[in-house]
């Protein structure tokens, strides 16, 4: 799981839908820091788009699907495929009716709800859904996937802002690289001394292969374009997330009195529980758009 959860909702009555006001639903999950996504279909063809299923977190299922298309039959044919993404069966009909179908077809683990209610079933499922990969393991590796995503945001950014500059002003880029990447690792200096001969845009890239350098080439070419010279967020971001991320992939943790787990690195601590988890989930989601932001405007110019 990654930082977007992600809803298939499949009911036939498309004015039902669009009739609904989804905003209790998208900013109670954005306040847990993920980033929700609703996918409505309404018939076989729309739905057949997104098969397997695989990449929904919760599937929310309407009892009469139209046409005499039975919404417990469709769960079945989605847990006959090994998905075993939270399913919510629900119906104007009364729970009993949704029950009854649920045993007919023998599916399991299935919530089901009534329609005035759904909006409630749905977080407190949703919720549940989270709890579960909120463990330190799993934040762990969250997190690694999401700075994964932000450094590749920052190389395009990097090379988007290179190619919005002068040959002379790229070479200055250049210098300055190779200037602070001076480093005693014999095939690196080798790897250094042909970039040195013949620099390039792609081969700054590939010699700089952690997060901190992605960030030092930003500052470097922000001195030249326009776009970039008032985006200042260098500090705060390697406080903010690569701080975190380097404590959770790199250092030993530990339980203290307090509930929380406190992580040693380099001579550092770090103290780490649901709220810290929290405020790094909200915090990833504001530069992946701020970055975004800057691609696409990079993108225009």
């Amino acid at each position: 799981m990654n930082l977007d959860y992600k809803i298939l909702w499949y009911d036939d009555n498309k004015d039902y839908f669009e009739s609904r006001d989804n905003d209790r639903i998208l900013s109670e999950i954005l306040s847990w820091g993920f980033r929700p996504h609703i996918t409505p279909v309404h018939d076989p063809e729309e739905l057949s788009q997104h098969k397997p299923f695989s990449d929904f977190d919760m599937l929310i299922v309407d009892f009469d699907l139209g046409a005499n298309v039975s919404g417990a039959k469709f769960i079945k044919s989605v847990r006959d495929l090994n998905v075993y993404a939270e399913i919510i069966f629900y119906s104007m009909k009364g729970e009993e009716a949704l029950w009854q179908a649920v045993i007919d077809e023998r599916l399991q683990g299935i919530y089901v709800a009534t329609k005035p209610v759904i909006d409630t079933k749905l977080l407190e499922v949703a919720r549940h859904s989270v709890s579960k990969v909120l463990d330190l393991e799993n934040m762990r590796g969250i997190v690694m996937a999401e700075v994964g995503d932000l450094d590749e945001l920052l190389e395009k950014i990097f090379t988007l802002a290179m190619q919005g500059i002068t040959e002379e002003q790229r070479q200055l880029v250049y210098k300055a690289f190779i200037k602070k990447s001076k480093e005693p690792d014999k095939k690196f200096e080798e790897a250094l001394s042909a970039f040195e001969s013949e620099p390039s845009i792609e081969s700054l890239l590939v010699l700089s292969d952690g997060s901190e350098k992605r960030v030092q080439n930003f500052n470097r070419v922000k001195a030249h374009h326009p776009l970039l010279k008032t985006k200042n967020f260098a500090d705060e971001y390697r406080e903010a997330i690569l701080s975190p991320r380097n404590f959770l992939a790199h250092g030993v943790p530990e339980r203290n009195g307090e509930g929380s787990l406190l992580f040693r690195h380099r001579g550092k601590e770090f103290s780490f529980d649901d709220e810290i988890g929290k405020i790094l989930r909200h915090k990833i989601l504001e530069y992946k758009s701020a970055f975004s932001e800057i691609v696409d405007a990079l993108n225009q110019q």
